[in-house]
């Protein structure tokens, strides 16, 4: 007896059931592999970025936000830091290189980030991939801006964008209808970078003193919603109008006192004696006035308030929102992490370590999802029993003749092992390209949202439960586990079958 060709006849005889029962396991099976690539993929990507940065030092608060936004460019800044700080840190001995990052704007939801030059020398992924340049050159003054690839792709497809071009920022890191266009400055597009596969992608280089400049007003032009709200946060909440009209200024975190003016100086820059007017004082008064003053606690230099909108070259950096920090030996990381954490200014992180907490939290999500599909599974398979043990009231005659033509126990017994097991491999079948399918369809979502790159084939690793099937596609090791299932599912029917009496089927 030809037995393939039997269970093929008889699965073909119950189709409707058949066909059922094979796509319920297939929902089920396609959200296991889902769910298992997507969130290999997910961790395998974030590994890769994190690898590149030893330590992220940035303003108290999460730890966890702060390597969300600086080094997947997700969420928003956690605060600022002073920009001396981030000198300090690059004349540490200990410090490889340190690499200032600064966020305020965005063009079309892609982050414009303030950095130096150097950022696209010294940062490497996991592999020692370089970031390198397919079109054009990397940013050389302010203005100029070098964009990841997807970030480029999109601009061309909206604005026709292209090397050269020029664009206009919106305030903010997330592209919102309040946001404001800083229209006075538009940017000139100078570089694409290649692709990476990374949150990198999605990102818009520029350089650091263009996030200064853009928010400066210039002159003749009210100053913007933005500006005002910043003014007025600084104040003070028991700010009073004074006896000459005007409203205190909140003494800010940088301040410091003035210095003493030295003793061969009669006269300071604010000192104005209103009973000498000869040409010298004014001069003189003019020149101290005007003179830069240094931020005792920064190292930099702060312009005096009279001249903040007359300059159109931008002035001293005072803050940066984070700086990407790499170590000379990673026997000084602990020593710099617990001596950074322990200041008043700033908070340093591990990006690997808060990588792994971030996946703790999804893996709760992760494994009720996983339970979900694993149940729907196992009640799929539920219906290969029910299904073969209805359809035996039908076929008892007809097994009773196979027996008494010659067919033994053990081949009918078979036979309903075989219609399970078809059944099931069907179901895995369809719902391992089910699976895959729905990566590919998550795959520009994915990528738009957090610069993620979704690989929709390929196939779901053993290793993180078992290390030696590491080789073995996870997909091939599901398929044989819900093959199994089924024809777990088919031995009570499988078992009537062999205990069918002859006479009394073949007599009824």
């Amino acid at each position: 007896m030809n037995t393939p060709l039997i269970v093929y006849k008889n699965l073909r005889q119950r189709a409707l059931s058949t066909v059922m029962t094979a796509v319920a396991i297939a929902l089920g099976v396609a959200l296991v592999t889902a769910i298992t690539c997507l969130r290999q993929q997910a961790r395998d990507n974030f590994d890769r970025v994190a690898a590149s940065y030893e330590l992220v030092v940035g303003a108290k608060g999460s730890p966890l936000q702060l390597v969300l936004n600086t080094v997947y460019h997700l969420d928003v800044p956690v605060g600022n830091i002073p920009y001396g700080y981030y000198q300090t840190l690059k004349n540490d001995w200990r410090v490889q290189y340190a690499v200032p990052f600064a966020l305020g704007d965005n063009y079309q939801g892609f982050r414009l980030v303030g950095t130096e030059a150097e950022y696209f020398k010294f940062i490497e992924l996991r592999g020692g991939q370089k970031l390198t340049l397919a079109e054009g050159k990397v940013f050389e003054g302010d203005y100029q801006a070098v964009f990841g690839s997807e970030a480029a792709a999109e601009a061309a497809k909206r604005a026709g964008l292209k090397v050269g071009g020029k664009f206009i920022a919106k305030h903010g890191v997330q592209d919102t209808v309040a946001g404001e266009e800083h229209d006075h400055d538009p940017f000139t597009m100078v570089g694409i970078l290649k692709p990476t596969g990374t949150p990198i992608d999605r990102v818009i280089f520029i350089s650091l003193g263009s996030v200064d400049e853009i928010h400066k007003s210039k002159p003749g032009e009210p100053k913007s919603s933005a500006d005002l709200a910043e003014e007025l946060s600084k104040l003070p909440d028991s700010a009073t109008v004074g006896d000459d009209g005007e409203t205190p200024k909140a003494p800010t975190a940088t301040a410091v006192p003035e210095k003493k003016a030295a003793p061969e100086k009669k006269k300071s820059g604010h000192d104005h004696d209103h009973d000498d007017h000869d040409g010298d004082h004014h001069d003189k008064d003019d020149h101290d006035h005007d003179k830069d003053k240094k931020d005792a606690t920064t190292g930099t230099v702060k312009k005096d308030d009279h001249d903040d909108h007359h300059d159109h070259d931008h002035g001293p950096i005072t803050e940066v929102t984070a700086v990407i920090v790499k170590l000379k030996s990673p026997a000084f990381m602990f020593q710099l992490h617990r001596e950074i954490n322990r200041g008043q200014v700033a908070q340093a992180a591990y990006p690997g370590i808060e990588v792994g907490k971030l996946f703790n939290i999804v893996r709760s999500f992760d494994s009720v999802l996983l339970v979900i599909s694993l149940l729907v599974v196992i009640v799929a398979a539920t219906f290969i029993l029910v299904t073969i043990y209805n359809s035996l009231s039908e076929r008892r005659r007809d097994l009773a003749v196979m027996r008494a033509l010659g067919a033994r126990r053990m081949t009918i017994f078979s036979w309903l092992l075989l219609e399970a097991a078809a059944i099931s491999a069907l179901g895995a079948g369809l719902g391992v390209l089910f699976g895959h399918f729905i990566l590919l369809g998550l795959q520009q979502y994915a990528k738009g949202v957090s610069g993620i790159e979704v690989n929709a084939w390929k196939a779901i690793s053993l290793g993180d439960v078992a290390p030696r099937l590491g080789a073995v596609p996870g997909e091939l090791a599901m398929a044989v586990g819900v093959v199994l299932l089924g024809a777990v599912m088919g031995l009570l029917p499988a078992v009537l079958a062999y205990r069918t009496n002859v006479s009394r089927n073949l007599s009824a």
